[in-house]
């Protein structure tokens, strides 16, 4: 910079002095005249006044130059001063986490500091409960639909007589759930069908109001699938969700001749309880009574003042991901119907059942079994019902192909489920098609043992739908 400000000052003395050498012949600085003597002196001065300016000019830069300079000295210490800072920070908590990581077994630490370890887990996560429900906003509201279409060839018997083979348009469900709080939601289902004689008819299937106090205890009120085992707590009206076109014989809905109480109306407690040997699930409730007819459920008015009891245990190994198995239990006292012959008094009725599930990867394997005793108060005879259902599907990919064997055999002469629900015996075989994620197409073949068919073998098609 000082090399190019003398060449400025150079310039700037030949600009001054220029003309005057140019127009004079001889020395520059010949001195013939005292006016020439002060031009001179006052271009000198000039000149030394525009050096001195120049000067303090670049000094200027300089020194802003070496500002600007400490500056970002400045800048990049504190950078490396937050990055030390971050890196002792995660070097912290990996220090944290690997002692977490091998931190002593539960069975080598005091009473005392077990306690104290749960009461801090517990404070922790109550207080991340407090926070999400205040930012969750209620109610929120999900609805669901299924539904699903059939073809049918033969298999069915209506008045005595085989029906035509036909077309079917199944059930159109919604279920609907909203969580009004963080504890407490409600559910519903409800269906639109067609009956067997074409009239149109809408009923809620489920209506429940649930309170979650914990994994191990829950409550709801309403109306429910009663929880027999497995099947009819897992799979409702929706045939999306079952592998097979048609429900086992031992759980048929009310309208396709149950002789099982599908649905009941009252109260009950459920759980869950994980374990290091085994996983607990129970269900506990009371409601209503049968109704007049097996068929039915009592949803307005009880028939009498006794009320219905049942409970399910399932266990699960923990050794055994996949498996489940259990008791269920339900006693009633069934009313008497005047109408009817033979049912002039009380029916004592005890149902007991067994189930075992493996579900894991893409294997599916189902076995329950029931046992239904009616003890007639007044005749006093005891008839016996009992069913059972084997099935196994396999997933490979898209598609499964299963099989499944059912059994219903019924007591001879029971009054309470009369001449229309007869003993049968059904092999299905058959072929499920996941063409899309929330589609399936069912193709069946039915062997059917009964006693009012001629034909024995069934054909179904089912297209299975959700959305």
């Amino acid at each position: 910079m000082t090399s190019s400000l003398r060449d400025k000052d150079r310039k700037l003395v030949l600009g001054i002095f220029g003309e005057h050498m140019m127009s004079r012949a001889g020395p520059i600085f010949s001195l013939r005249s005292p006016m020439q003597t002060g031009s001179v002196l006052a271009a000198t001065i000039a000149l030394g006044l525009q050096m001195s300016v120049q000067q303090a000019r670049a000094a200027d830069d300089v020194d802003a130059l070496r500002e600007q300079f400490q500056i970002l000295q400045d800048e990049n210490s504190g950078l490396k001063q937050k990055l030390d800072s971050q890196s002792e920070a995660i070097k912290t908590l990996m220090e944290r986490l690997e002692a977490l990581e091998q931190k002593v077994p539960e069975t080598a630490l005091t009473e005392e500091a077990v306690q104290a370890k749960e009461t801090a887990l517990a404070e922790e996560l109550l207080d991340f409960e407090v926070e999400q429900e205040a930012e969750m906003a209620y109610p929120s509201q999900s609805l669901i639909w299924f539904g699903d279409f059939n073809f049918r060839g033969g298999g069915t018997v209506r008045n005595g007589e085989e029906l035509p083979d036909t077309f079917t348009l199944g059930q159109l469900g919604l279920m609907a759930s909203s969580q009004l709080s963080e504890r407490v939601s409600v559910m519903s289902e409800v269906v639109f069908q067609y009956k067997a004689d074409e009239s149109a008819s809408a009923t809620i299937e489920r209506l429940q109001l649930q309170y979650h106090a914990n994994d191990l205890f829950n409550f709801r009120v309403g109306r429910t699938h009663t929880p027999f085992g497995y099947w009819n707590e897992t799979f409702h009206h929706g045939t999306w969700f079952q592998t097979t076109a048609l429900r086992p014989e031992i759980y048929r809905f009310h309208d396709g001749g149950s002789v099982m109480p599908i649905h009941s109306v009252g109260g009950e407690m459920y759980g869950y309880q994980p374990t290091k040997l085994m996983d607990v699930h129970y269900n506990f409730g009371v409601a209503n009574g049968r109704g007049l007819t097996s068929t039915s459920t009592v949803n307005i008015q009880d028939n009498n003042d006794n009320k219905a009891l049942y409970g399910v245990i399932s266990l699960g190994p923990a050794s055994v991901p996949g498996l489940r198995f259990g008791l269920n239990a339900y006693g009633d006292v069934i009313p008497p119907d005047p109408a009817v012959v033979g049912r002039n008094g009380d029916i004592d009725e005890l149902i007991g059942g067994a189930h075992l599930v493996y579900l894991e990867d893409s294997l599916e394997f189902l076995f329950e079994g029931q046992y239904i005793d009616h003890d007639d108060q007044v005749s006093s005879q005891r008839f016996t019902t009992w069913g059972l259902y084997a099935q196994v599907g396999y997933r490979l990919k898209r598609f499964k192909p299963y099989y499944r064997y059912d059994i219903l055999d019924v007591g001879e002469g029971d009054p309470y489920y009369g001449p229309l629900i007869v003993d049968v015996t059904r092999h299905t075989a058959g072929l499920r098609w996941d063409f899309i994620t929330w589609a399936a197409l069912k193709l069946e073949y039915q062997y059917i043992d009964e006693a009012q068919l001629a034909g024995r073998s069934a054909y179904w098609a089912q297209a299975a739908f959700t959305y």
